[in-house]
């Protein structure tokens, strides 16, 4: 069995960024990523999208910042358990813990979990025609925006994800329909007049996606105007949902950690420890009053995580992380 000083369970951007912070710090990590691949929602679900609350960056994609902290992370040489979901927790016979996974038993001394909301499964699109379009013509994640180009493209929701994915899918389409259920948006004031700004994108409010039709490939949708039950057929060879996801943290509910809420794991602020001793949590699946859940307050929480895992695994160094800069050796192993 693999045994390790730290196991960090997630890959994602907070996870990623862990992963270096303890090979700085000469803690021997390890990833468990339930993904084939590392960057969590930045590659799986928004990896074209543009980020803008960063620190460092005026701008960038999810892609690209994925990018830069798998190299960050890669540098300390972490151990990679990819494709593999975290699934039992007990206590080891000599202290510590042990993981099991869905490819064999792990164990760590210390655990972080940096899971983020867990497991994200789209919410279907309640059309007829949706189910039989997926991955063709209808996508929860889309795909290169430069398949969109040229293309008539209806994208469906009212939420701050919708309204993104349709302005970032104007840059390169035809025409762009909006469709929401409502006249009210719930996506940010500005987003919203980003969006009326555009003149390739349509808004259809008050409008439900009722049809997806087409033969070999997705050639019109139909629209139900809810104010009148008046039907419309719009022409358009892509559908994008922006109706969200929904989160399941599956085996992790079964840890015995003290959780807030449905899908949030309760902190001390402090230390970011738990409620069972050695393990912490970092990131969206943190939660303490006030919490703030962006990529940078996770970033955040990893520095303050690090140094109680730190002392919890050597007692004997207490206090603070040291500076980066006061460290012998801050240069990554090559």
């Amino acid at each position: 069995m693999d045994q390790y000083d730290l196991l960090i369970v997630g890959g994602g951007p907070v996870g990623l960024f862990a992963a270096a912070m303890a090979g700085l710090h000469g803690i021997r990590a390890a990833i468990v990523e339930s993904l084939p691949e590392l960057g969590g929602q930045l590659t799986a679900l928004y990896p074209e999208k543009r980020i803008f609350d960063v620190a460092g960056f005026t701008a960038v994609t999810g892609a690209d910042l994925a990018e830069a902290l798998i190299a960050q992370a890669l540098a300390y040489r972490p151990a990679l358990h990819l494709g593999t979901t975290a699934e039992t927790l007990a206590a080891g016979e000599a202290g510590g813990w042990v993981l099991g996974t869905s490819e064999g038993a792990l164990a760590a001394r210390a655990i972080l979990v940096t899971a983020g909301l867990g497991a994200f499964v789209p919410r279907r699109l309640p059309a007829e025609g949706a189910e039989a379009f997926e991955g063709r013509g209808v996508y929860y994640i889309p795909p290169a925006l430069r398949e969109f180009r040229g293309k008539d493209v209806v994208v469906v929701g009212g939420g701050d994800t919708a309204l993104d994915w349709a302005w970032e899918i104007a840059q390169h389409a035809r025409r762009v329909y909006l469709v929401h259920r409502r006249e009210e948006f719930r996506a940010q004031p500005g987003s919203l007049d980003r969006i009326r700004q555009l003149e390739a994108v349509h808004l259809k409010t008050s409008c439900e996606l009722r049809a997806v039709r087409g033969g070999d490939t997705l050639t019109s949708v139909v629209l139900e105007h809810l104010t009148d039950g008046g039907e419309e057929t719009v022409e358009a060879q892509a559908v994008v949902s922006g109706l969200g996801f929904h989160a399941q943290l599956g085996p992790l509910k079964a840890w015995g950690l003290e959780f807030q809420g449905s899908h949030a794991i309760a902190v001390n602020p402090a230390t970011m420890a738990t409620s069972l001793p050695g393990i912490y949590a970092a990131g969206d699946i943190a939660a303490y009053p006030g919490k703030v859940k962006l990529i940078a307050t996770g970033f955040g929480e990893v520095g303050i995580a690090m140094g109680p895992i730190r002392t919890y695994l050597h007692p004997e160094l207490k206090g603070a992380l040291p500076h980066s800069t006061n460290l012998k050796s801050a240069a990554p192993s090559r």
